[in-house]
């Protein structure tokens, strides 16, 4: 009589892809607009280590976004968060235009309102503005563009973010509809802590998990768990590119017990271990085993 063996089964790594700016090194704070054509547009599974906002100009087909079919559409826009996985099936004749913002892009201008903040942190596809406000993001992408300093493009990324978050309210695709999603979001937003759970977040809003996770998933599409788990990958993303933080040091400021903990928890969220996160574009062993988006 044999015995039975557990066999374990490793979760997908999906390739990680950064910033390969014009100048300098990739991984610093930039914010790059770029076309995208069926030509280059990857067509394999990969996650982003910064944000990309993507105005489809016309083409058809699919992109999947975190393993959803999302049906391209000209006129449309993806926001496609870090550590979302994602790749194109497109026709021949796709043609987009892409910003592409490092974590730290946007720091000059101090804090977001909070419906900008949850943009960023669970992307949103698509996003369908009515035809005024699409005039208004085609300026706004070509003044980022042009923009003569990083400063200058940070405030006009701003101004198409509100843009985006209005048009996805309008549709639906991002509405924090309750107070108890508002108030929720607002206490995981200000301050990423591993030790948060639905649990504990339901009693400090009095009522309960269940009930909770019911509000959540209707107002956002996401569950509390995965809003809870998105936001502090996203902050330590924020620390490791932008702090001298060691990762040891960010594992205890986000309440992770463990340092080996806030490690595998970084790989499976972001898809590289915090260490390979920070030597995005600067360690060489690493740009071996992860691509870049190339500008």
């Amino acid at each position: 009589m044999s015995a039975n063996r557990s066999v374990s089964v490793a979760a997908p790594v999906f390739p990680v892809h950064d910033i390969a700016p014009r100048n300098g090194p990739a991984g610093t704070s930039v914010i790059i607009v770029e076309p995208i054509t069926a030509d280059v547009a990857i067509g394999s599974p990969h996650r982003h280590a910064f944000t990309q906002l993507v105005l489809v100009e016309r083409g058809t087909g699919t992109h999947q976004v975190d393993f959803a079919s999302v049906p391209i559409m000209a006129g449309e826009l993806h926001l496609l968060a870090p550590g979302q996985v994602h790749h194109w099936q497109a026709d021949p004749g796709l043609r987009c235009l892409a910003i592409l913002f490092s974590e730290d892009a946007l720091d000059p201008l101090g804090m977001l309102p909070d419906r900008i903040r949850e943009l960023l942190l669970l992307g949103a596809a698509p996003i369908a503005p009515s035809t005024p406000a699409l005039a208004r993001m085609r300026r706004f992408f070509a003044a980022i563009k042009d923009a003569p300093s990083p400063e200058t493009g940070a405030y006009i990324l701003a101004a198409l973010l509100h843009e985006c978050a209005d048009a996805s309210v309008e549709h639906q695709t991002l509405g924090v509809h309750s107070v108890l999603t508002r108030d929720f979001m607002r206490c995981v937003l200000r301050s990423p802590d591993a030790r948060l759970t639905v649990a504990s977040c339901a009693a400090r809003l009095s009522v309960s998990a269940g009930y909770l996770a019911e509000q959540v998933v209707a107002d956002t599409g996401s569950t509390p768990g995965r809003i809870l788990r998105t936001a502090i990958a996203r902050e330590a993303q924020r620390l490791l590119s932008g702090s001298d933080l060691s990762a040891a040091q960010i594992s205890s400021k986000l309440g992770f017990s463990e340092p080996s903990y806030f490690s595998r928890f970084f790989r499976r969220e972001v898809g590289s271990t915090p260490t390979e996160y920070r030597g995005l574009g600067t360690d060489a062993a690493a740009r071996t085993r992860k691509e870049r988006h190339a500008s």
